[in-house]
């Protein structure tokens, strides 16, 4: 748990453990092993380096192709392949991660192996695995992440709940079921607000959606305090209300159901397909805490929760990220313009006095 520039509590749900998730595979988390084989590189448990070979799979895939590797993909498939050696390295380099997101303040670890393959049985075996693996070394609880009722219900089987109360990623009012799991299970949950048509377009639509969803979880008798209400967040570079609307669905949801909901949301989508994202996140991190949102769902390795909230406002490249944020600047023209002088690079906003 970190605290926000006004000293409340803000919750982080470590969201790096995903199957998702991309390392470069030129540069310091990849290298070339015996045969040729590339391998993912890690700390061990003692402090020393270690290696873990990447599973064929990923080595054959488009992305790997494309220099990128998705590195926890990687992990769970080897872990899932049988060979008890190779599955041990894979079990120590999920560790690696989860050791590495709770070091840096993560309060939950968001657990998604969605990308592992396209079948529900696929899945649910990755789910599983990656429940046990983290939970094997983790001293805070998983969020179990999966746009597939059937895996999130395989993760929370799986789990022997060693500390706190499982969080459930995610519901909403058209994934009913979820609710029902998170009830009967006794589990936090996300409630997304999403609606019968999908993506909401306004304020007022995430407004209303979660409005339901929360109706939805208080008649399944969950009690506020298990319920982190997403707003939904949506990149700014596609959509320039974006930051805007997420903002404001928070303040109203605060307003309207006080501080016993936590509010929270996939905090750095806000900056995707931009330059300098690191900036953007940590502005619109420290935008959101203003807001009311007292959870976030961020990688903490990456964005330093203390200098986000100590970030001094006056600076140029706050301003810039926040009038992009917030609507000012709403093609970017300002601040794609001061990336492209070198005015903004990839690093975090200055702390106050720096």
């Amino acid at each position: 748990m970190r605290l926000d520039r006004d000293g409340r509590p803000f919750l982080v749900i470590g969201e790096n453990i995903h199957a998702t998730r991309i390392v470069k595979r030129i540069g310091r988390h990849v290298a070339e092993g015996p045969d040729d084989i590339a391998v993912l590189l890690y700390e061990g448990p003692d402090g020393t380096a270690a290696r873990l070979p990447i599973h064929p799979d990923v080595l054959a895939g488009r992305d790997f192709g494309a220099g990128r590797v998705k590195h926890v993909r990687s992990a769970i498939l080897t872990g899932l392949a049988g060979d008890p050696t190779a599955a041990a390295l894979a079990a120590d380099y999920v560790a690696s991660l989860a050791r590495r997101q709770e070091a840096a303040g993560a309060d939950h670890l968001d657990l998604n192996a969605d990308e592992v393959g396209p079948e529900t049985g696929q899945r649910t075996a990755a789910i599983r695995w990656l429940v046990e693996t983290v939970e094997a070394v983790a001293h805070v609880p998983v969020s179990i992440d999966s746009s597939d009722p059937a895996v999130i219900e395989a993760g929370v089987a799986a789990s022997r709940r060693p500390v706190g109360q499982l969080l459930l990623n995610s519901a909403s009012r058209e994934r009913p079921e979820v609710l029902d799991l998170a009830a009967s299970a006794g589990c936090a949950v996300i409630l997304a607000a999403t609606g019968p048509d999908g993506m909401p377009s306004d304020a007022a639509d995430r407004f209303a959606n979660a409005t339901v969803a929360i109706e939805q979880a208080y008649a399944r008798g969950l009690a506020p305090g298990s319920l982190f209400v997403d707003p939904l967040v949506l990149p700014v570079a596609v959509a320039p209300d974006a930051g805007l609307h997420f903002l404001e669905t928070a303040r109203r949801l605060r307003a309207a159901f006080g501080s016993g909901i936590h509010l929270t949301g996939g905090l750095s989508n806000v900056s995707y397909g931009l330059p300098a994202r690191r900036t953007l996140n940590e502005a619109f991190i420290d935008l959101a805490a203003e807001a009311g949102v007292d959870s976030g769902i961020v990688d903490p390795v990456a964005n330093d929760l203390g200098r986000v909230f100590d970030a001094d406002r006056t600076t140029e490249a706050y301003r810039l990220a926040a009038d992009l944020l917030l609507g000012r600047d709403p093609f970017g023209s300002a601040y794609l313009g001061a990336f492209r002088s070198g005015r903004l690079a990839e690093r975090p906003v200055a702390r106050a006095g720096e």
